[in-house]
């Protein structure tokens, strides 16, 4: 069945998804709990999470891929449930994989999806071509697809997304297994839609949702953690800078010390992630006592100013302590 072209949504609020007490089962895994989550027309939202967390699950139902067992998800006013040809028609999904037809070229690629989509053809070949020249493929269209390398694949999946110029666009860790150059690129152009599309960014690369996103919402079993601009999510980091201590015997690191490291003058939050000790500290002065407390229980030592990854690292850690 077709889906309908640019067809109008009943957008009456400025959220363009609105996700209320979502509930995703699958046997006796819980992957999303009582989710709660509002994006707004025209945010770039970074979801980020560890493996399992339910990010993947919760773009799959806004995308009308998996049915959500309990609760509301609304898209453009649409639901879930009711209407889904008409969520499909303003989304456009790049999954962490995609999968593109081998034999296919490139343009024939997009022209198929096109089609797919209803575009009108006086729209859709000129939009080809000007997709194609975005992602910097147009001197491969006439190439077929199974030549493409990772990156090259990425693009054009980037293409096929945009090709019934959605509404919104949900990338699943579009520079995952990319080389440094290519990865550079995508996300330079994923920012470059910021503010003209709804974006939902999955990333497990945390300079990624810090640089492009809006906000970010961390995301653990199943629920939201923590939610907020990037400044805001690391101004939660109390202190000026992070001491993180390579412990040299973690296991001797009893209840005692964790207390005690607590209770030292300028200690604003400590947490243990393994084997690395992070130290919230006001300044750099306070790193004196510390050192002499653990002593040789240190096998390295550095500092950094509080950035996502940390929140990130303190969010899951305070998690998995409950």
């Amino acid at each position: 069945m077709l889906l309908l072209y640019k067809k109008g949504f009943k957008l009456t609020s400025k959220k363009m998804i609105e996700i209320n007490s979502l509930t995703k089962r699958f046997g006796k895994i819980t992957a999303l709990n009582q989710l709660n989550l509002n994006v707004k027309k025209g945010e770039l939202l970074g979801l980020i999470g560890p493996n399992g967390a339910g990010k993947t699950t919760a773009i799959r139902i806004i995308s009308c891929i998996l049915h959500p067992d309990q609760g509301q998800v609304l898209v453009g006013g649409y639901d879930v449930f009711k209407n889904p040809l008409e969520i499909k028609s303003m989304i456009g999904y790049l999954p962490e994989e995609p999968n593109l037809y081998e034999r296919f070229k490139a343009y024939d690629l997009l022209k198929y999806f096109g089609e797919l989509y209803g575009v009108p053809k006086d729209i859709l070949y000129p939009r080809i071509d000007e997709l194609l020249e975005l992602v910097g493929m147009s001197s491969r269209a006439q190439h077929k697809i199974n030549t493409f390398s990772k990156g090259l694949r990425q693009r054009i999946g980037i293409a096929r997304a945009l090709i019934h110029d959605p509404e919104i666009i949900i990338f699943d860790e579009p520079t995952m297994g990319l080389d440094p150059a290519t990865a550079i690129t995508i996300r330079d152009f994923i920012g470059s839609m910021k503010g003209e599309k709804t974006i939902i960014l999955c990333t497990h690369y945390m300079d990624e949702a810090d640089s492009l996103s809006d906000r970010v919402a961390i995301l653990n079993q199943g629920r939201i953690l923590d939610m907020g601009t990037p400044n805001q999510l690391k101004s939660k980091i109390h202190g000026d800078l992070i001491l993180k201590i390579d412990l040299n015997g973690p296991e001797k690191f009893l209840v005692d010390d964790f207390n005690s490291i607590k209770s030292l003058k300028g200690t604003e939050n400590v947490f243990l992630n393994g084997k690395e000790l992070n130290i919230s500290l006001k300044s750099k002065e306070d790193i004196s006592d510390i050192i002499e407390h653990l002593n040789s229980n240190i096998m390295a030592i550095n500092t950094k100013e509080p950035n996502l990854e940390d929140v990130f690292i303190q969010k899951v850690s305070n998690l998995q302590e409950e």
